[in-house]
């Protein structure tokens, strides 16, 4: 039930979608840190598949078509906690077997947030990388500490839904343009209003931090107002972009990512190996299409895009781009692996009994898929995975998930955002029966029905 109205004061005005979704990431980022981490995973957090088939697919590209001598240079965009990085560069310097590419590379991790870069500082499987990684604190939609034409490969890993995105919706040939507002309940603890209100205004990190979690807590209010793109850049490809999908339809238009896409082409060398970005949204216009489909998500108070996939390739066209490749992010890692599939997670969620699941049973299914699929699954590196309980979990359960999180193996599964295949699954398929999985449910658990949301793999050319 929506709290009362009265309960609830205003952070600023209403604004266009993008400006408070950069606002509050912003804040996110320059407080949460690292520790942005708890709240979400992506499949390069822990995993290690994703990288590898980057890095396969980069070594045979550079030995194709790159750079015969000379450094071959990459940049990373948006670096997360410095997993994809460590895991591509540990893959790459094995599977060159003739030290042609690894000794010449310079691989770049670039981010905006000096926080973030100092999480991945202190990342210690990127130890023996020294000297061929380096940091640099820039902003992807701008860039402009780097030279043109100076790069062979750039690589991003969910950025595009964090960076700022307008929403449209037309209704009888008009557009309309979502805006937002921020609020928060008066009981929360944040000092004399005025003052948090200013320090929310103007991003005060040192202050915001000193304060009691608030991110969360906030409240968005939304309208759309009737709107205008003529002035828009490539507005006239938006508008012919709208004028394929349905009216009543938010629409995400991740301005952002098109500014990345500029950045991009105008730094890659003529002699270069692309622009791969992995990210979640809508992969075509049936997709686009569906109505209550979600267009934006918070994750401990980041405010998060759906990426809009189909605009992105029409807009990298336009910049110049002549080859656009776009598919799902699992056929990608599958066919690296030449086989299908699927997360940890993804699994779970076949299990019968999961949608009348309380949560703290639900982790408990989850910490046991993990050990059924542990017996068999063995991970070149070893990481262990932490599994704290939820808030609320009660002390029964709480026990028993500590106790199997305890007993996780080191080389086994790395994260529940981990692709496992589907010999791997077949491997385990009895133990995972003991759990109630049913015998069909997972001869089926890899044919895919595209849902509205999906993990996108993009390579631009």
């Amino acid at each position: 039930m929506a709290r009362p109205e009265s309960q609830l004061l205003p952070l600023g005005d209403f604004k266009p979608s993008d400006e408070w979704q950069t606002h509050v990431n912003a804040i996110f980022y320059g407080i949460q840190g690292p520790g942005i981490h708890h709240h979400f995973q992506t499949y390069a957090s822990r995993d290690y598949r994703l990288a590898h088939a980057l890095a396969d697919q980069f070594l045979h590209d550079v030995k194709e078509r790159g750079p015969a001598e000379g450094p071959v240079c990459v940049q990373e965009w948006g670096v997360g906690n410095g997993n994809l990085a460590a895991r591509f560069l540990s893959r790459l310097k094995s599977a060159d077997t003739d030290q042609s590419v690894y000794p010449r590379l310079r691989y770049t991790l670039c981010d905006y947030s000096e926080e973030i870069l100092n999480g991945v500082r202190a990342n210690p499987n990127l130890k023996e990388h020294e000297g061929v990684y380096f940091l640099e604190q820039v902003n992807a939609e701008t860039q402009e500490d780097f030279q043109p034409h100076s790069v062979h490969k750039i690589i991003s890993n969910e950025i595009w839904d964090d960076l700022a995105t307008r929403v449209l919706l037309k209704n009888d040939g008009l557009l309309y343009e979502e805006y937002l507002q921020p609020l928060l309940r008066r009981d929360i603890p944040h000092g004399a209003w005025e003052t948090f209100v200013e320090h929310f205004t103007e991003k005060n990190l040192d202050v915001l931090k000193s304060k009691p979690p608030f991110l969360e807590q906030i409240v968005w209010e939304r309208s759309f107002q009737r709107t205008d793109i003529s002035d828009w850049p490539y507005g006239e490809v938006i508008q012919q972009h709208l004028q394929r999908l349905k009216d009543e339809i938010p629409i995400p238009i991740n301005t952002g990512a098109l500014q990345t896409l500029e950045r991009a082409k105008s730094m890659l060398a003529a002699n270069h190996l692309g622009y791969s970005a992995f990210d979640y949204g809508m992969l075509s216009d049936r997709e686009l299409n569906v109505p209550d489909r979600p267009y934006y998500k918070l994750y401990g108070g980041q405010y998060t895009s759906m990426v809009n996939f189909p605009l992105i390739a029409e807009v990298a066209r336009a910049v110049g781009f002549a080859e656009v490749q776009l598919e799902h992010q699992h056929d990608f890692v599958g066919r690296h692996l030449s086989e299908k599939v699927l997360s940890a997670l993804e699994l779970v969620q076949i299990h019968p009994k999961i949608p009348r699941m309380e949560p703290w049973d639900a982790d408990l299914l989850m910490l046991q898929t993990l050990q059924a699929l542990n017996a068999t699954y063995r991970s070149p590196y070893t990481s262990k995975m932490d599994y704290p309980a939820l808030p609320g979990t009660p002390k029964k359960q709480r026990k028993q998930i500590a106790e199997l999180a305890k007993n996780l193996s080191a080389t086994g599964v790395p994260d529940t955002v981990a692709y496992i295949t589907a010999s791997e699954v077949a491997d385990a398929s009895g133990r995972l029966k003991k759990l109630g999985y049913g015998e069909r449910d997972l001869k089926h658990a890899f044919d895919r029905n595209d849902p509205p949301i999906a993990f996108g793999h993009m390579t631009l050319r």
